[in-house]
């Protein structure tokens, strides 16, 4: 498989391969002189003549490290899909055979479930129109409030059926009387 690089990074990324090891490179010459400084002065009762070096040297090394990792973020990124890509191809193909009949399992007992209490077939239920529980579909009275679950009130203009206690009808808004 070839990988689609877009052509004008080219340069850029040239660029940055060199520039950030050489950057990197030279805080770390600075840093070591820096340190190395400290550490010579020790010996003498002066102070350390090139320890300025170092608060030159630990900026510049971490500006060339920040340039190297946008210089070979694509390498990288590419090494470390290679590298994560098939095992969770395999962990997810391993969880999904061990698991497939207990998977199967626990959706046939939901549907039964769903079934068997009338959720899954939402024409068994009658909902109240007064207080919102749900009633078994041949039942004409809500066993929450009491309240007739038939619609029983007729719309004089339109003829359709109502809720007992509509003022208005759910067809064509006529006022019922």
């Amino acid at each position: 498989m070839k990988h689609q690089i877009d052509e004008g990074h080219r340069q850029t990324r040239s660029l940055l391969r060199a520039v950030g090891p050489g950057v990197a490179f030279v805080g770390l010459v600075f840093v070591v002189i820096g340190i190395g400084s400290f550490f010579a002065s020790f010996g003498s009762f002066g102070p350390p003549r090139y320890f300025w070096c170092a608060f030159v040297g630990i900026p510049l090394l971490g500006v060339g490290v920040a340039i190297c990792k946008f210089a070979f973020m694509g390498q990288v990124a590419r090494y470390v899909a290679n590298e994560v890509a098939p095992v969770g191809k395999d962990t997810f193909n391993y969880m999904a055979h061990g698991t497939r009949d207990g998977v199967r399992d626990l959706a046939t007992a939901v549907g039964d479930g769903l079934r068997s209490s009338g959720f899954a077939d939402p024409s068994r239920i009658v909902r109240c129109h007064k207080c919102n529980s749900d009633n078994d579909a041949v039942a004409n009275f809500c066993s929450g409030c009491g309240s007739a679950l038939r619609k029983s009130k007729e719309c004089s203009n339109c003829h359709e059926l109502n809720d007992p206690d509509a003022r208005f009808c759910d067809n064509c808004g006529q006022a019922i009387g």
